[in-house]
């Protein structure tokens, strides 16, 4: 058996790693976008430099290149038939809000080049969430406990008190990103037979308690739904499942009380009014518009621009209708879910292609998962599984899907894992 990388290990190559890796430092930063931004430029540019050193992506990137490919002509084709202009494309406003799609997937077009130690830039991106996130979390319950802002981390709201941004813009952002980690957190913990299996449980209650005093209870469904999924293929066994499902429950018991989040409970159930309400005139607005235009959409972007009323759409009326007027609003608005805002915005054409890009990376990583001998790997593709289905959980709730801060997150740690299972192949190669 032979083992090959695709880069020899050496002082420039870590530095190069670490510089991939380096997104992980500013997950909670989104205060700051240039630090984010930074990052991502520095990503950018080494996919550049090295897709012309090495001119090839690995095999098990392409199929899902492709359709992710077809996404990004879509989208574009799409945003400029529906009236929009090339200058507003490129302005930081767009690519902030609602062009921010095109950065959030960029991560798999570059982490696909061969020119890595995947396994290494995987090592390095997971000690870098689990540090941050370790520390972040610390300063939560300090600032939770002492009822003190600390630089400003929380934000006072009426009905829930006290809620943890870390230093994002909304706690919903930090509460997503805090869903991802920790499961990977229970993956490496489960999947550890090590004395660092207690190392790693500890980062998890402590990430934990960071996510409940976020208090964004859409992370929690996102959270639950990836950890029922990591729970079932680490037992496969109905018992097991349940028993750890059940423990699992308990130990978040101590972080809700400690929150306070179990007195908002019944909100979820309140459609009359608070944001259970809202939500629901959002999907209202999103399914109307679906419903003018249910093939292609209204445009790519357009969702904020249509407003609530008086809508003029231009085309062939509940086939394929695009809102073309020069009115054009810059904000972080949207459906408040994923899959109606596409609806609304690229029809089901647009969504169908989205979701199919996310099962394909699903069954690649499920593959990964049930053929590879390596325990390291075993943890990754393990978190994989369980953070696309809080992926598709998330979205219930708001348009994550597209959201940059989380998003970033999961392109990065998704490419990586089918990066690390192309190149296990590579080193059983004869």
């Amino acid at each position: 058996m032979k083992k090959v990388h695709p880069a020899k290990n050496s002082i420039i190559n870590n530095i190069i790693y670490f510089l991939i890796a380096s997104s992980g430092l500013f997950l909670l930063l989104n205060r700051f976008p240039y630090l984010g931004i930074t990052s991502f430029v520095i990503l950018f540019l080494l996919g550049l430099i090295f897709i012309f050193i090495r001119r090839s992506v690995t095999t098990y990137h392409a199929e899902i290149l492709g359709v992710l490919s077809i996404i990004y002509i879509y989208l574009i084709l799409s945003y400029f038939i529906s009236g929009q202009t090339l200058s507003n494309f490129f302005s930081f406003s767009f690519l902030r809000y609602d062009g921010n799609f095109f950065f959030a997937y960029m991560p798999f077009f570059v982490l696909a080049i061969n020119f890595l130690d995947y396994e290494k830039v995987t090592r390095i991106y997971t000690m870098i969430l689990f540090s941050v996130f370790s520390i972040f979390s610390i300063i939560a319950i300090y600032g939770f406990m002492t009822d003190n802002p600390v630089l400003s981390m929380f934000e006072l709201e009426r009905d829930r008190g006290l809620m943890f941004n870390a230093l994002n813009n909304a706690h919903n952002a930090t509460g997503s990103v805090y869903a991802v980690v920790c499961l990977i957190l229970l993956s490496f913990f489960l999947k550890e037979k090590r004395k660092v299996k207690y190392l790693y449980l500890l980062i998890f209650l402590l990430s934990m308690t960071g996510l409940f005093l976020t208090k964004s209870r859409g992370s929690y469904i996102g959270f639950a739904a990836g950890a029922a999924i990591i729970l079932w293929f680490f037992f496969r066994s109905w018992k097991k499942f349940g028993i750890a499902v059940a423990a699992v429950t308990v130990t978040a018991i101590p972080a809700v009380y400690f929150s306070g989040i179990y007195s908002k409970i019944p909100d979820f159930f309140d459609l009359s009014g608070g944001t259970a309400g809202v939500r629901l005139r959002l999907w209202d607005k999103a399914w109307y518009l679906f419903q003018q235009s249910p093939l292609f959409g209204i445009g790519f972007g357009r969702y904020n621009d249509a407003g609530y009323e008086n809508i003029r759409l231009t085309g062939l009326d509940q086939i394929a209708a695009f809102f073309i007027e020069p009115k054009f609003d810059f904000s972080s608005g949207h459906a408040h879910n994923s899959y109606f805002h596409f609806l609304a915005e690229t029809g089901a054409l647009g969504l169908g292609l989205l979701l199919l890009f996310w099962v394909l990376c699903y069954l690649k990583i499920l593959r990964a998962y049930n053929l590879t001998k390596n325990d390291f790997s075993k943890k990754i593709f393990l978190a994989g599984l369980g953070i696309i289905a809080a992926l598709f959980a998330l979205s219930l709730t708001e348009n994550y899907f597209s959201a940059t801060t989380v998003m970033m997150c999961i392109s990065v740690f998704i490419s990586l894992s089918l990066g690390l299972f192309w190149q296990e192949e590579q080193m059983v190669k004869p």
